[in-house]
C-alpha cells in the first residue's frame, strides 16, 4: 500500500467504487483490494437505466450510448412501450469503476486476496493483516458472499438488426419467472442474455434457442458468459468487524436483475455512515433503494405463487406507467395509484403488496 489508509474496502465493482469514492472525497485515505486483473469481469448487462439518483457521477467517456426507453415484452407479446422514463445509460463497466476509484483519489490494488476468515488479504507472496482497520472495512465482494436466494444467468454479445440504441428490450418468461435481454453497446452490437429460475446448462440452451429463433440476431461474438444474481432481497448485515455492503448484501432489484445503481447507492449509504460514526446496516436500510428492493421481492414471492397463465395476464394489464415505476424502484404511489384507477382489482392487489413493503 501506498500509504496508510483509514479505510479498507473490499471489492472494485460497483457497490466497492462508489464506497471508496464517497470516502476519499470525504478526505479520508482509501485502499480497494480487488482479488481479480481487472474490476468489473461479471457479465452483466451494463444498464444504469436512471443516473439521478447516482451517488456517483458517470465518466462521460466510459458511457457507450444513451438510454431513453425500454419495450417490456411477456411470452412474446409487446406488453409496454416506455419512452422519456428512463434517463440513464448502457456503460463500459471496467473503465467507469477504475474511473470512479482513481479519479477519487483513493489506491486501488488488484489480484489482492481477501480471505475473510483471516481477515487479511494476500497479495503476491505477502499478506497483510487487517484487523488493525477493525469496523473500518467494508466488504463489495457480490454474488459470492450472499447467503439469500439467487438466480442464474447466461448472456453473450451479438449483431442485431434494426437495434435502437436508446432502447432497452426486456422479455419475460413466464414458465421460467425471469426474462431475456438485449441491452444496445452501440451500433449495432448488444448484449443479449437470459436470467431466471433454472440451472446454467437450462438457461445456456434457452439461450440458444432464443438466438436461433430470432431474425434480428445475425452474428454472435465471443463464447457465453454466466454469473449468479442475488434476488433473495435486502440482508445488510457485519461479519466479524466487516460490513457488507452491495449485490453481497442483496442490493439487486429482483425483478429486474438491476444490479449497478442498487449497489452503487449502497456502497455510498455505508461509506457515508461509516465515516460519520453511523451504523452502515441501519444507514443502507434507510435509503429509498432498500424499500424498492423489499417491494420487488414481495411482488415476486407474489408472482411466483400464481400459474404461468395467471402470471401472464398479470404482466399484461400492468399499465406502462406501473411497469416502469416498479421496474426503475421509483413507486411513486399516487402516480401508481392514478394508472391503476380503471383496475381494481389488479390495484388491490398490487397497493397491498406495495403498502406493505413501504
Amino acid at each position: 500500500m501506498a500509504g496508510q489508509p483509514e479505510f479498507i474496502v473490499i471489492g472494485a465493482g460497483p457497490a466497492g467504487a462508489a464506497a471508496a469514492a464517497k470516502l476519499a472525497r470525504m478526505g479520508y485515505n482509501v485502499t480497494v483490494f480487488e482479488a481479480l486483473a481487472k474490476p468489473a469481469v461479471k457479465p452483466c448487462g451494463l444498464g444504469i437505466p436512471l443516473v439521478d439518483d447516482l451517488p456517483v457521477k458517470v465518466p462521460k467517456d466510459t458511457v457507450l450510448t444513451e438510454i431513453n426507453g425500454a419495450r417490456l415484452y411477456v411470452d412474446g407479446s409487446l406488453a409496454v412501450e416506455i419512452r422519456g422514463w428512463l434517463k440513464g445509460y448502457i456503460v463500459d463497466k471496467r473503465k467507469m469503476l477504475e474511473a470512479i476509484i482513481i479519479e477519487s483519489g483513493a489506491e486501488l490494488l488488484t489480484k489482492s486476496f481477501y480471505d475473510i476468515s483471516r481477515n487479511s488479504v494476500k497479495i503476491g507472496g505477502s499478506r497483510i493483516d487487517l484487523s488493525k482497520w477493525r469496523d473500518k472495512i467494508l466488504l463489495a465482494g457480490g454474488w459470492a458472499y450472499y447467503p439469500g436466494e439467487k438466480i442464474a444467468a447466461v448472456q453473450v454479445i451479438g449483431k442485431v438488426k434494426d437495434l435502437e440504441t436508446d432502447m432497452l428490450e426486456i422479455l419475460f418468461d413466464t414458465e421460467l419467472i425471469g426474462y431475456y435481454w438485449i441491452f444496445p453497446l452501440g451500433d449495432e452490437w448488444a448484449e443479449i442474455g437470459v436470467g431466471g429460475y433454472a440451472d446454467h446448462h437450462t438457461l445456456l440452451k434457452m439461450l440458444e434457442k432464443f438466438i436461433k429463433n430470432s431474425r434480428r440476431i445475425t452474428r454472435i461474438e465471443a463464447r457465453p458468459k454466466g454469473a449468479k444474481i442475488a434476488v433473495g432481497g435486502i440482508k445488510p448485515r457485519k461479519e466479524g468487524h466487516v460490513y457488507l455492503v452491495g449485490e453481497a448484501a442483496g442490493f439487486v432489484l429482483p425483478l429486474t436483475g438491476e444490479g449497478i445503481r442498487p449497489s452503487m447507492i449502497s456502497g455510498a449509504a455505508a461509506a457515508e455512515a461509516l465515516a460519520q460514526g453511523r451504523d452502515p446496516i441501519k444507514a443502507q436500510m434507510s435509503t429509498k433503494m432498500a424499500r424498492a428492493i423489499n417491494i420487488h421481492r414481495k411482488i415476486l414471492d407474489y408472482i411466483k405463487g400464481k400459474p404461468a397463465s395467471e402470471r401472464r395476464d398479470i404482466l399484461l394489464s400492468i399499465p406502462a406507467e406501473v411497469h416502469a415505476e416498479v421496474s426503475l424502484g421509483t413507486l411513486n404511489l399516487a402516480r401508481i395509484t392514478k394508472a391503476l384507477a380503471l383496475r381494481p382489482r389488479l390495484a388491490a392487489s398490487l397497493l397491498k403488496i406495495i403498502r406493505s413493503g413501504w
